[in-house]
This record gives C-alpha cells, sequence and structure tokens, in this order.
C-alpha cells in the first residue's frame, strides 16, 4: 500500500471510529431510557443499570458500524474533492481503483469485526443481558423494599419498612391474609433480606407475630427474638423459550422440534440468514459511496447533488433490506433476495470502478444531474 493510500485510510479509519462511537452512544442514550424506571421505582443500582445496557451494545455496533463507514467515506472524499486532493492524486497517476483500494479493505475489516459481533458477541451479550433482567425482575432487594411505603404482593400480601440500608431494614410491618382462615401482622424492629430456594426471606429480629383466628376472632401473639418470614413466591420463572437474538447460528438455521421451534421456525430460519448478511453491508455501502464520489468530474459549485445521489442510494439499500428482512421471516423463499441486496451493489460497484468506461457512463448521468449542463468543471476524470 502506497503512503498516498494510508493517507486516505487513515482519513477513513478516524472519521468511521468517530462517527461509530457518536452513533453507537447517542442509540444507547436513547435506548436505555427505558430502564431509568429500574433505578426511580426499583432502587436499581447504577453499576447494575451500566452493566445491563452495556450488555446491548453489539447489537447497537452491528447496525451503526456499516453506517459509519458509509459516513467516513462519504465525508472524507467530499473534503478531498473539495480541497483538490483527488486531482492531484489522479495526476499522478493513480486510478479510480487505487483510490478505492483503502476504503475497500476497511470493508473488508468491518465485515470481520460485524461477523464477530453478529455470529458471536450478539447471540452472547444477549443472554446474559437476559439473565441479568430475570435477575433483576426477580431480587427481591431491588424490586420491593422500599422504605417508607406500603408494598403489595398481589391482593394479600402487604409488607412496610421505615428505613432501608443495604440489605438491612428497620421498622418492619407485615400484613399476611393468603392463609383463607387466619389473618398474620408482624412487627419487628430490624431484619435483613436474605434469599432462599423459594424466594426473598426477611430474618427479623425483635418483634412480634399476631395471629387472628378468621372463625373464632382469637388471636394469638408470639414475641421473638429472631423469626423468619417466607414470602413463598416459589422459584423464579424459568424462560423455557430462548429468544431468537440469544441463539448461535447453528441454532437458528436448524431450529429444534419443540413447540416453540415449529411455530417461529421461518423467523428463526430467516434470523440465523440475516445473521449473515447484516455485516456484508460494511462492504456494501462504503462501495456505493466509491462508485458515486469518485465518478465524473470535479464541480467547483460543490458536491451536493453527488451526496444526495449517495444517501438516497444507500437509503433504498436500507430500505430494502429491512424490508426483505420482514418479509423473509414471514416467506423463507425470499431470503436469496436479501443476499443478492448486500452482495450485488458490492460486486457491482467494484466491476465499475474496474471498468472505467462504464464507471464513466455512470458519471455522465451524474455530472449532468450535478451540473444541470452548465457550471464550471475541473479537467474530465479529475
Amino acid at each position: 500500500m502506497t503512503r498516498v493510500q494510508f493517507y486516505i485510510m487513515r482519513q477513513i479509519a478516524v472519521a468511521t471510529l468517530y462517527i461509530a462511537v457518536t452513533l453507537t452512544v447517542v442509540v444507547w442514550l436513547t435506548q436505555s431510557t427505558r430502564f431509568f424506571k429500574l433505578i426511580l421505582n426499583r432502587g436499581l443500582s447504577l453499576d447494575v443499570f451500566l452493566e445491563l445496557t452495556a450488555l446491548l451494545v453489539p447489537s447497537f455496533l452491528l447496525i451503526t458500524l456499516p453506517i459509519a463507514l458509509f459516513l467516513a467515506t462519504v465525508f472524507v472524499l467530499t473534503k478531498m474533492l473539495n480541497d483538490r486532493e483527488l486531482v492531484v492524486m489522479r495526476s499522478a497517476g493513480l486510478s479510480d481503483l487505487d483510490l478505492a483500494m483503502p476504503v475497500v479493505a476497511l470493508g473488508f475489516a468491518g465485515v470481520t469485526v460485524c461477523y464477530f459481533i453478529s455470529l458471536y458477541l450478539l447471540p452472547a451479550s444477549f443472554k446474559q443481558f437476559r439473565d441479568l433482567q430475570d435477575d433483576v425482575r426477580n431480587n427481591f432487594s431491588v424490586r420491593l423494599i422500599q422504605e417508607g411505603a406500603f408494598t403489595n404482593f398481589g391482593e394479600k400480601l402487604t409488607i412496610y419498612v421505615r428505613e432501608r440500608v443495604g440489605d438491612e431494614v428497620r421498622g418492619i410491618l407485615v400484613q399476611d391474609n393468603r392463609d383463607t382462615s387466619r389473618t398474620v401482622t408482624m412487627m419487628a424492629e430490624r431484619g435483613t433480606v436474605t434469599f432462599s430456594e423459594t424466594g426473598p426471606r426477611v430474618l427479623m429480629g425483635r418483634g412480634n407475630r399476631q395471629e387472628r383466628d378468621r372463625a373464632t376472632g382469637r388471636i394469638a401473639t408470639l414475641y421473638f427474638e429472631r423469626y423468619s418470614f417466607d414470602f413463598a413466591l416459589g422459584k423464579p420463572r424459568k424462560r423455557v423459550y430462548v429468544k431468537p437474538n440469544e441463539r448461535f447460528l447453528g441454532e437458528l438455521l436448524r431450529p429444534g422440534d419443540n413447540p416453540g421451534d415449529r411455530r417461529n421456525r421461518s423467523k428463526l430460519i430467516a434470523e440465523g440468514h440475516n445473521r449473515l448478511i447484516a455485516p456484508l453491508y460494511a462492504l456494501t455501502l462504503p462501495v456505493l459511496a466509491l462508485v458515486i464520489m469518485l465518478a465524473g468530474q470535479f464541480n467547483k459549485r460543490g458536491q451536493a447533488v453527488r451526496i444526495a445521489f449517495v444517501l438516497t442510494a444507500a437509503g433504498l439499500c436500507e430500505g430494502a433490506a429491512i424490508g426483505l428482512s420482514n418479509a423473509a421471516a414471514k416467506q423463507n423463499a425470499l431470503i436469496p433476495l436479501a443476499y443478492a441486496n448486500a452482495v450485488l451493489p458490492a460486486v457491482g460497484g467494484m466491476v465499475l470502478l474496474v471498468r472505467t468506461d462504464w464507471l464513466s457512463a455512470v458519471a455522465g448521468f451524474i455530472e449532468r444531474q450535478v451540473s444541470g449542463g452548465a457550471g464550471e468543471k475541473g479537467p474530465a476524470g479529475a
């Protein structure tokens, strides 16, 4: 690779990194807002919140990285056109293919990274995310113990605590009406939250337990120094059906025989192929940008129409990808079209970069739209 090509690669790589980080942070912020209620209403700690939302980042990167490569290519090539750098490079004997090779190399690197995310990091992170989310939802100390508030478990169990310090609670009041033959009221000075196989449990200290028989109205009182109260909510629910985003490629392309897999067979197979298709856009989108931005003559009036062309082409490609992905989930026969949408623009773009006569035909069409038949132009091919 020549120094000029390395210069182009460095410019686009830096821009890609900046855009990818920016887009990922923006998406992360918009998606993490739905977890704020876990902090506000359920006392979720900040470190757990950050861990929970960080596990979503691989799914964001699979989308933002190809877009970042595309936008970086458009930005850098536009800057180089406006600064006449491409004119100088072409005058030095570099062909369109020479100028394109750094972008193509970055595109293949992006495809490799996206395949690592798609085939391994995405299902692994989603599985960990679901497990952590279930732990948060089933965690008694996070979900239920709120100081100065009455918390209801359905209609027959209520707990109140005056103060909470970590797993220790003080000033406990429990009203238990789950037994139809009696009602139980418990009060204690302090307690500690623990967990058992059947769910959350409070070990209470220095209090009393009052049991009232509904039939006779008699009240029995028990004073205790230590008392264990088991909420008996049952074991946390286990997820029987594993969602598609938690599965690795082999599990998606070869669904099992259980009822859930049989019912969602088309969706699972389509998701498996989408894992193979999505990374390809890290090459396809930059190649689209290359073909349109490198084609034609330099125009002193700017590159606004050329940029509009490349954004439209990328938008149509991405729109078709989304539409075909949704359609293929219902009808697997459309999966080859999804592959074609991802592969053919890249192959066609590379052919145009090699066949300069064909690229000139594309350039002529673009230039007619850019200049409107008039305007100042540089040398042909510059």
